[in-house]
């Protein structure tokens, strides 16, 4: 199998992309570490809950591989630290990297307040470097690792109204790009996926905040992208096969590169 005895590590698994990116590692042979905080955080619309942290090891055990479900803050360096020694401590090794963890308001920039600014840098950006300063090192002893950041097509090509959003995911590009360079030595591949609009609890969650149907939404945000109709609309599946090929050895020249996967949006 591609990923046969590779252990994998995702962030937000609880529902949404995380979800898929383990069901389709797992399908692969990989085992699973799925992390999500599980809870709220306000004013953020409705984020996963354990219920479905835990149906995401389910669908992974239902693949043929083993899981286990870890409830922690990527915002806590202390709780992301204690998170990776417990999977270090199951399986062993961590092969694969998904901080897929991230979150999203639509706000005018002088209606941030600093507590909606704290909440989305810290999520997408500190989220990110919590898990890597703790997982790099057991990579960097492997000689061995694949990490897959999310970015976004709105932190290449960006939207107005969602400008602490913008800046948090081109935060991701570049760090994504640096550590490419930092961890070469090593041999780790570090890339990133830039998904486009995918009709999830996100963008449930900015229609409300829009005012706006989901759907409705869904369609306005892809609205410009090359691909029209059917083919203009993401899906999970086509961002989890991203991730899947960057997971796989079949990209082991590929490193320091953010692949948007949007339908053509950002180059429109």
């Amino acid at each position: 199998m591609l990923l046969e005895n590779r252990v994998a590590f995702i962030t937000g698994a609880s529902h949404g992309q995380g979800a898929s990116h383990a069901r389709y590692l797992a399908r692969a042979g990989a085992k699973i570490v799925a992390l999500d905080i599980c809870e709220n955080i306000e004013p953020i619309y409705p984020l996963g809950t354990r219920e479905e942290l835990d149906a995401t090891v389910a669908a992974v055990e239902e693949a043929g591989s083993e899981g286990i479900a870890i409830q922690a803050d990527v915002r806590s360096s202390e709780q992301i630290e204690a998170a990776v020694a417990q999977a270090k401590e199951r399986f062993g090794r961590i092969d694969i990297l998904c901080n897929n963890a991230g979150v999203c308001i639509v706000e005018g920039i002088d209606a941030i307040t600093d507590r909606t600014l704290d909440v989305v840098i810290d999520v997408n950006v500190k989220g990110i470097f919590n898990t890597m300063r703790h997982i790099a090192p057991i990579m960097k002893e492997q000689r061995y690792g694949k990490v897959i950041n999310t970015s976004s097509a709105g932190g290449i090509k960006a939207l107005p109204y969602v400008s602490h959003y913008a800046a948090s995911k081109g935060a991701v590009v570049l760090a994504t790009k640096s550590w490419a360079n930092e961890l070469a030595e090593w041999e780790i591949n570090v890339n990133g996926v830039a998904p486009g609009t995918i009709l999830s609890g996100m963008i449930t969650g900015l229609a409300e905040q829009l005012g706006q149907d989901a759907d409705d939404a869904y369609a306005e945000f892809n609205a410009n992208n090359m691909f029209k109709g059917e083919r203009g609309h993401v899906t999970v599946d086509d961002i989890s096969k991203m991730v899947l090929f960057l997971a796989s050895d079949d990209s082991r020249m590929i490193t320091g590169q953010v692949f948007p996967v949007d339908a053509g949006w950002v180059a429109s």
